[in-house]
């Protein structure tokens, strides 16, 4: 045998060489396995180019995700992208809550605001999406109907079958978990698609950390600037009170609470609920009432910073959220965050925010600022009782100077000329002695005006100026209202006419007067201006001034305008009214005060005789001369 034919290959004489030389011959591929390979090649070049087209996507779709720092935006981008990245009919977010046992936010994609509306309350984490809160790792479901977890679908719900879903990580904290299902062809989800999810919750967790920072940095800002506002009111010397109050409906409106309450210590025990505000209720219960219970006391002493939860669950109702939650009409169960105010030894009270069963999100983050604003509206609070104190000891200073320097050398120099004209007197007869004598009782007189000039410097006397005048009328009104109305005042309260003063103190009066007896607001606004014009404005969002009721009030503030050359309207708004009271203050004498009267503050200290009590020296020594004579 030859040797062509031993290795078994057909042999073909050469067409190059001699006689009886063979090749090798090659079997030909057939035209079915050339077909195959290129259809292999084409899938292979087309899965390469849908990978890349898929890569940019997600590339697209984490610079969307990025490109906003409002985290409701971030989290709506975050589901919309994923659902459109894996081709998925429906998606859904799910915020995890601080305890990581249940979803406290459900954001959707995919079905209708009314659908979404008739299904009622969101999902809490039951079922098939409970599965990411006890294993937080990606999983995929052919059919939910089929998995042993499922619990079905509420009325009204979208059949779904195949699922996928991932959770969102923060700083190695589940912040919540992505949600996919009803894969667009009828199809399931395949392991590209969890790839592909993985990655951007991966970018999702980033996006929304930085959402949350931006937020934050937002939030503490807005805090800082209360009590920047605060430390300003009070350093300008404003009613304390009242800055309080406006500090503590400012820390419920930062907060998103349902209840703000400061608590002072009452003379005769316990702890005296001083500025309230409660969120759509009236808390007129609440404000003014005195809490008896020991716990209040021990919490102020302690100087530590408590967070206060009941539910139905509990097995008693004795707990301290409840005592002011009930007080102020509001359901009894709920968290309550309890923050001492203390500079140093000084125990100044209790700032409270309480929030109801369905509390925010930013709910700790909210009561991590309080600790915060408590500290530094305590400061703010000593540091303008501080100043008081000192403007005080300067004044006192400043008054007793004034009142030696009139008595050691103006009424001893009037005392010297009226005996030397009453020693003149004894010369002259007839008209020329009557007059001299006229000018003995004029100087008398002035000596007993300085008298009780001196008395006055040294007697206390009540705060004056407009401005406390105006916060003690809001602070009056507070207690029939319930909530304590916002004060604002523009220009210098100084620019007012003295003439003015009753006017504007009686228009404040009746405005909030008004809102009191007709409108059932639950916010009104008092504003001042002496910019261009002395205005006066007073809004509520109540429901209106009605058309029977008595508007002799009313008439009376038109009149008083109009006798200063001004104008007096009433506005309707949607909701509540507006009165609008303006004078002008061009060409007017400015008239002000003087600089015991604008500081405010009472005297005290040091012994003197009342006017009544203090004889006049030229009377004195008259009467004397007198007696000399007879």
């Amino acid at each position: 045998m030859s040797q062509p034919e031993q290795n078994g290959l057909p042999a073909r004489s050469d067409d190059r060489g001699g006689a009886g030389q063979l090749t090798p011959q090659l079997p030909r591929p057939s035209a079915l396995d050339l077909e195959d390979l290129l259809g292999e090649i084409r899938r292979r070049t087309q899965g390469a180019r849908d990978s890349q087209e898929r890569l940019g996507a997600l590339l697209d779709a984490v610079v969307a995700i990025s490109s906003n720092l409002d985290l409701s935006v971030v989290l709506a981008h975050v589901v919309e992208s994923a659902c459109t990245l894996l081709g998925a009919q429906y998606g859904a977010l799910g915020v995890v809550d601080p305890g990581g046992q249940q979803l406290a936010e459900f954001i959707t994609h995919g079905m209708d605001k009314e659908t979404v509306e008739s299904l009622g309350s969101p999902p809490h984490g039951l079922g098939v999406l409970g599965l990411l809160l006890t294993e937080p790792r990606p999983r995929r479901i052919d059919d939910l109907r089929e998995h042993p977890d499922a619990v079905g679908f509420p009325p009204g719900h979208p059949e779904m079958s195949s699922f996928i879903g991932a959770p969102v990580r923060v700083r190695d904290q589940v912040f919540g978990n992505l949600y996919l299902t009803e894969k667009r062809g009828g199809g399931t989800f395949t392991e590209d698609d969890e790839a592909v999810l993985t990655a951007l919750a991966a970018a999702a967790g980033i996006a929304v950390d930085n959402a949350q920072l931006y937020r934050r940095a937002r939030r503490s800002q807005q805090w800082a600037q209360a009590v920047g506002e605060l430390t300003q009111t009070l350093l300008e010397g404003r009613n304390e009170r009242s800055a309080i109050a406006r500090m503590v409906k400012r820390a419920r409106d930062l907060a998103d609470a349902q209840l703000s309450v400061f608590l002072v210590r009452d003379p005769e025990g316990g702890l005296l609920a001083q500025a309230v505000d409660v969120q759509h209720a009236q808390s007129a219960e609440l404000l003014g009432s005195v809490l008896h219970d020991r716990r209040w006391e021990l919490l102020l002493s302690s100087r530590t910073p408590v967070l206060l939860v009941t539910s139905p669950d509990d097995l008693h109702r004795g707990e301290l959220t409840v005592q002011l939650r009930e007080r102020a009409g509001l359901d009894p169960y709920g968290t309550t965050s309890i923050v001492p105010l203390t500079v140093g030894e000084v125990e100044l009270g209790l700032i409270a925010l309480s929030w109801g069963l369905e509390a925010p999100s930013e709910m700790l983050e909210s009561v991590e600022l309080l600790s915060s604003f408590a500290d530094r509206m305590g400061l703010a609070v000593e540091a303008a009782r501080a100043q008081r104190q000192r403007s005080r000891a300067v004044l006192l200073e400043d008054r007793d100077r004034i009142a030696r320097d009139m008595h050691d050398h103006v009424i001893q120099r009037l005392f010297a000329a009226g005996l030397s004209l009453q020693a003149v007197t004894r010369q002259l007869d007839g008209p020329l002695r009557d007059r001299v004598e006229g000018a003995v009782d004029d100087l008398d007189a002035a000596i007993k005006d300085i008298r009780s000039a001196i008395f006055e410097l040294h007697h206390g006397f009540p705060e004056g100026g407009l401005g406390p005048e105006l916060e003690a009328v809001v602070e009056r009104a507070t207690a029939a209202f319930g909530f304590v109305p916002d004060v604002t005042f523009e220009g210098l309260l100084g620019d007012v006419p003295a003439e003015l003063e009753p006017d504007v103190v009686a228009v404040v009066r009746e405005g909030l007067s008004n809102v009191a007896r007709h409108a059932h607001a639950t916010d009104a606004q008092v504003r001042v201006s002496t910019v261009d014009d002395l205005v006066i404005t007073v809004r509520d969002n109540g429901v209106g001034v009605r058309a029977d009721a008595a508007c002799s009030g009313l008439a009376n503030l038109d009149e008083r305008a109009r006798s200063h050359g001004g104008s007096f309207d009433v506005q309707s708004l949607d909701p509540g009214t507006q009165i609008r009271w303006s004078v002008p203050l061009t060409g007017q004498d400015v008239l002000g005060v003087s600089a015991p009267q604008a500081c405010g503050i009472p005297a005290g200290g040091g012994s003197i005789k009342s006017p009544a009590q203090l004889a006049s020296p030229l009377a004195r020594a008259r009467s004397s001369s007198g007696a000399a004579e007879e």
